[in-house]
C-alpha cells in the first residue's frame, strides 16, 4: 500500500529513547477530521452518517488503516469511531485496525485539541465489557494531552459495565447495531446537538 505523505511542516524531536515525536506546538489548519476503523461494516455506516450529519463543517473522514496519526494534527476537533472487542480480539492487530494505531498514536501530542469518541458494543453478548473499546481509545487520547468532549448519560443503556464509564458517564456516544439499531439516529441526533457548539470553535 502506498504510504501517505506526511501532512504538515512538522518539528520533529527525539527523546531519549530515539522515538520521534511532534512538537505539540504544530498549528491545526482544518476544522473536523472523524476517523474510523474498521471499513465496511457498522463502524464504517455510522462514521458516514455522522459526516453527513455535520456536512455544514465540511469534514474530512478517514478510515486509519489509510493514514497515519500524523493525519489527526491537521484538524483543531476530532470526531473517533471504533468498536468494543474482548481483550483478547483488541491486541490481535489483524483484528481491527485501531490495536497497531494506538501506540502510533503515543508519539504525537493533542494539546488544544478536541476530540469526541463513538464507541460501538454489544450490550447483550458483552454486558461487562460493553463499548469497552471507547475507554481504551479515551484513556490514550487523554495521555496525549487531547480535550475529551460529548460525554453520555447512562441511563438509556443496559449493561453489567464499561471501562469507557468515567464518574458514572460514557465519555462518548455508546452504541449498539446490533440489538439497538433503531435508536442509533437518534442517539447520533442528540449527541451531535450538544457537542455541535463545541466543534464549530
Amino acid at each position: 500500500m502506498k504510504k501517505e505523505n506526511q501532512p504538515g511542516n512538522y518539528q520533529l524531536k527525539a527523546d531519549l529513547e530515539g522515538n520521534y515525536l511532534i512538537d505539540k506546538e504544530h498549528k491545526a489548519t482544518k476544522r473536523l477530521g472523524i476517523f474510523y476503523a474498521p471499513s465496511g461494516g457498522s463502524v464504517h455506516k455510522v462514521a458516514r452518517l455522522i459526516k453527513q450529519k455535520l456536512v455544514d463543517l465540511q469534514p474530512d473522514l478517514f478510515v486509519i488503516s489509510d493514514v497515519t496519526p500524523l493525519r489527526l494534527l491537521d484538524y483543531h476537533n476530532l470526531i473517533l469511531v471504533c468498536s468494543t472487542l474482548g481483550r483478547n480480539t483488541w491486541e490481535m492487530e489483524q483484528k481491527d485496525p485501531w490495536s497497531s494505531f494506538l501506540p502510533k498514536m503515543l508519539r504525537i501530542r493533542l494539546e488544544g485539541r478536541k476530540v469526541a469518541i463513538v464507541g460501538l458494543g454489544d450490550h447483550v453478548s458483552y454486558p461487562n465489557n460493553f463499548v469497552d473499546g471507547m475507554g481504551i481509545l479515551g484513556q490514550t487520547i487523554g495521555e496525549i494531552g487531547g480535550q475529551l468532549i460529548g460525554e453520555t448519560e447512562t441511563r438509556d443503556y443496559i449493561f453489567n459495565d464499561s471501562r469507557a464509564l468515567q464518574e458514572g458517564k460514557f465519555i462518548g456516544l455508546p452504541l449498539d447495531e446490533d440489538y439497538e439499531a433503531d435508536k442509533t439516529e437518534d442517539r447520533v441526533d442528540n449527541w451531535l446537538e450538544r457537542i455541535r457548539p463545541e466543534l464549530k470553535k
